[in-house]
């Protein structure tokens, strides 16, 4: 059984490159029916917080990513909060096994004395390796040492030799050199378990069999799997992510878009656009398709096409894509959707103008919008009041030319029997009377109509807004001349 994890720690917001490693982890299981495991691990006491814990559920949430086991979910291995197992004891045995079997011993150094051997090492451009001076105690002096209440930390005793050697997922053959490695700490002074050890203890006792993250761990793979071999146990297969850059190729940071998965929800972005979006950020299926369903994405998705170059986040590709994503639904779906960031007062404004001018109004801007909270921006041109009309008209200047069009598209205006339709059959009777270009027509009559250069498809508007209206308008603005 293919068991994965999710593994954030709440010390700060989900954010964009952690969300994508869940995606391609969920990815994973879900294409070969295995069980997603989300673990908090929350042993930075000082900076983790449920504020951030709950941020994280939340983004998991609203992109779509569900899990088999975990702290809310419940589960065989449990609990699903390192802190919670702290409090149980797991890492404690763990720790006792390996002191037994001399694989790990008491540390009384201090951190001045720890901070003397770096800097020698660095004199000597050497890189720092323990000194293991520890190991030179006796089980009598450990024993005194400890009954005297000193302070300590326990370290993992790396082999002297060998190479580590494993296939990524991702990135093929790695290999570490052993005797290169220091002696690390498992178990801090304030007793709590360090990240390389606690990790293996919890994928070993989750039954975690794959693991997908991102490639800043993989220096981390020669310390935990010299703690899997201790515990005599199998690692697991290991998949590590490239990184995601800004356009700029630097790290991705809060200057190239939102901080949190979250702000991309309260800007308007569609969940299923950033799914698909993020999928393609170091993952490609076969041909140039780059529009997927999540059921799509999950039956083609396969670590053997995840790129090992770093991938580009583009704010810009997925505004594009989020926009194209709403023009694709179907009309339920997308009047579902938009409604929800649809101003009350805004909603209630257009809804007096007619029984279905809410409707015919959602789908005119349509076309529009580029994230859902556009809607408040587009739909407001329906409901303008004369004074607010009247000023935007003041700041724009209609030629000789200008008004001539918009004479002649009074005069063939009739309220009679007005449709989207007439509309547009007006139009295109005054680029034939007049010759000019559609620019020199339809500009000047979305000026006077809307008081604005762009927005919804004229006829729609007008539909919407009722032919009285835009006739008051068209001679509102001749009447300046």
């Amino acid at each position: 059984m293919i068991r994965v994890r999710f593994a954030p720690s709440p010390t700060g917001n989900l954010h964009i490159g952690t969300l994508r490693t869940a995606l391609f982890t969920w990815l994973f299981a879900r294409r070969h029916k295995g069980v997603v495991v989300l673990r908090i691990e929350d042993t930075d006491m000082q900076r983790s917080s449920t504020e951030f814990e709950v941020n994280i559920f939340e983004g998991l949430e609203w992109f779509g990513l569900d899990n088999d086991e975990g702290p809310r979910e419940g589960g065989e291995y449990g609990p699903y909060r390192q802190s919670e197992r702290i409090e149980a004891g797991i890492y404690s045995g763990y720790i006792e096994t390996l002191l037994a079997s001399g694989h790990a011993y008491y540390c009384f150094d201090t951190a001045k004395e720890l901070s003397v051997e770096r800097d020698a090492a660095m004199a000597t451009g050497v890189p720092y390796k323990y000194s293991r001076k520890a190991l030179e105690l006796s089980e009598g002096e450990v024993k005194a040492k400890l009954d005297a209440g000193e302070a300590y930390t326990i370290r993992f005793k790396m082999p002297d030799s060998g190479w580590l050697k494993y296939k990524d997922m991702v990135r093929g053959k790695i290999a570490f050199d052993n005797s290169l490695i220091s002696d690390f700490v498992i178990m801090k002074s304030d007793g709590t378990p360090s990240y390389n050890f606690a990790v293996v203890v919890d994928d070993l006792a989750m039954k975690i069999s794959h693991v997908i993250r991102g490639e800043d761990h993989i220096s981390n793979m020669p310390r935990q799997a010299a703690v899997f071999a201790a515990l005599g146990a199998t690692l697991p297969e290991y998949g590590h992510l490239p990184m995601i850059l800004g356009p700029d190729k630097a790290k991705l940071s809060k200057r190239h878009g939102a901080t949190s998965v979250t702000e991309y929800r309260d800007q308007g972005f569609y969940s299923p656009a950033l799914f698909n979006y993020l999928s393609l950020l170091g993952w490609s299926p076969e041909g140039q398709e780059e529009f997927f369903t999540k059921d799509e994405i999950v039956s083609l998705f396969s670590t053997d096409r995840v790129a090992k170059a770093n991938a580009v986040f583009d704010q810009r590709k997925l505004t594009w894509m989020n926009g194209q994503y709403l023009r694709r639904l179907d009309v339920e779906t997308y009047e579902a959707v938009i409604l929800e960031h649809l101003d009350a007062g805004l909603k209630a404004d257009i809804e007096v103008l007619g029984d279905d001018a809410l409707s015919k109004a959602l789908l005119a801007v349509r076309g529009n919008l580029e994230v859902l909270n556009d809607i408040n921006t587009y739909g407001a041109v329906f409901v303008k009041t004369q004074k607010e009309y009247e000023s935007d008209i003041a700041e724009i200047s209609f030629s000789e030319s200008n008004i001539d069009v918009l004479t002649r598209f009074r005069a063939i205006l009739k309220p009679e029997g007005f449709s989207r339709e007439s509309f547009d059959a007006g139009m295109a009777v005054v680029l034939e009377q007049t010759g000019l270009g559609k620019g020199a027509v339809f500009l000047p009559i979305r000026l006077a109509v809307s008081g604005q250069k762009a927005g919804p498809h004229l006829g729609d508007f007008a539909e919407v807004v009722g032919v009285e209206t835009i006739l008051a308008r068209l001679s509102y603005v001749i009447s300046l001349t």
